[in-house]
């Protein structure tokens, strides 16, 4: 930019030298007609002096002409200059237009980018979470199984220590008998055992009574069953552990949170051992009112 004004105003200069110039001959031209040399003669004789006529209109259009030539070549280096001009504005222009399309694209990529981070990010979160529902599912099922063989287990080792136990009962029971009989005379056989191993009604009631209470506070929503009726049967261990329970009938609902309660329960130990063989097993109404 800074070339081309020194160009325009070295042209600028030129030209106003050149018109002052031209001023000057057509000055010089004009004088030098006005005051042409006169023919002179000495004596009816001598040499003659020819003058140069100088025609002012000949002058005038020479000028035009180079004035002409003159403008021509300003209006062509301007033509030139506004084309370079327009040409570096094209240029930048268009390197703007480069940039700006870079930086889209520079945009556009990390935008990609971005969207496939996250995707993968929460891919990989999915899949953790999945992993760990799976893992927790797992032991979950695995503690289950591991408490229902441990209960399975308990109630066995239950079930044969209230057996161990009823026999040496009845063993001991035996020997006391055979001992105690009369040696002629006596009651009839079994009447000694009765009398040792019977329990009174109250004695056997009473004991229930306490069962179906301690089965009673484990089930929490009792009074929402008003109306409604379940029995269900027991059977007990020595020690009063439940070995087993189920329903026999009544409104399921009921029926399930009876046998819930019943295995929470802490079912007291029987009084004993003929209250315990009288109400080992047996049935237990539920009613609400």
């Amino acid at each position: 930019m800074l070339k081309a004004t020194e160009q325009n105003d070295k042209l600028k200069r030129a030209i106003i030298l050149s018109i002052a110039l031209h001023c000057v001959l057509i000055a010089v031209l004009i004088w030098s007609s006005i005051h042409q040399p006169q023919e002179s003669s000495a004596g009816g004789g001598g040499s003659s002096i020819d003058a140069v006529m100088v025609d002012p209109g000949a002058v005038v259009q020479q000028y035009n002409r180079q004035q002409q030539q003159t403008d021509a070549q300003w209006a062509q280096q301007q033509r030139d200059k506004q084309a370079q001009q327009q040409a570096e504005e094209l240029q930048q222009k268009q390197a703007a237009e480069q940039q700006r399309l870079k930086a889209l694209e520079k945009q556009r990529l990390a935008a990609q980018e971005a969207a496939a981070a996250k995707q993968q990010a929460e891919a990989q979160a999915k899949q953790a979470a999945a992993e760990a529902k799976k893992q927790a599912e797992a032991k979950k099922a695995a503690a289950a199984d591991a408490k229902a063989d441990q209960a399975a287990k308990d109630k066995a080792a239950a079930a044969q220590a209230a057996k161990q136990s009823s026999d040496v009962d009845a063993l001991l029971g035996g020997l006391t008998e055979a001992k105690n009989a009369p040696k002629a005379g006596g009651a009839p056989a079994g009447a000694g055992k009765a009398k040792l191993s019977g329990a009174s009604g109250a004695e056997v009631d009473a004991y229930k009574a306490q069962i179906q209470a301690a089965i009673q506070n484990k089930l929490y929503d009792y009074n929402n069953y008003s109306g409604k009726t379940c029995d269900i049967r027991f059977k007990l261990a020595p020690d009063g552990f439940l070995i087993s329970v189920n329903a026999l009938g009544g409104d399921p609902a009921l029926c399930q949170a009876a046998i819930s309660a019943a295995k929470l329960a802490n079912i007291p130990r029987p009084p004993s051992k003929q209250v315990y063989e009288a109400a080992k097993e047996g049935v237990i109404t539920f009613k609400p009112d």
